[in-house]
């Protein structure tokens, strides 16, 4: 993915690992179906899932991601506002007016 880009692409038969991020974000399925796998939480287990397009799922806090597109697929991984909004420098205090 470069900077312009919001949405990846993953080739069918390709894996790929999403680190754990600080905060809480958000996966969402823009083309096709994915595999996912979950790393557990402290409060949840380790889990596969099946993510159709237009499906979404919320990753905790340090939750680690494994996914695969069957047979490809387009997805998004987002960050929440109210999470972004705790971090803005000054061009968001210029424009959110903090």
């Amino acid at each position: 993915m470069s900077d312009t880009q919001s949405v990846w692409h993953l080739d069918g038969g390709r894996a790929m690992t999403l680190a754990g991020g600080a905060e809480a974000r958000r996966l969402a399925v823009a083309r096709g179906r994915v595999w996912l796998t979950l790393s557990g939480t402290t409060d949840e287990p380790a889990e596969d899932k099946w993510l159709q397009a237009g499906e979404a799922v919320a990753l905790a806090p340090g939750q680690t991601a494994v996914l695969e597109g069957w047979p490809a697929a387009d997805f998004e991984l987002l960050v929440p506002p109210t999470s972004a909004a705790t971090n803005r420098g000054f061009l968001g205090r210029r424009f959110f007016g903090r």
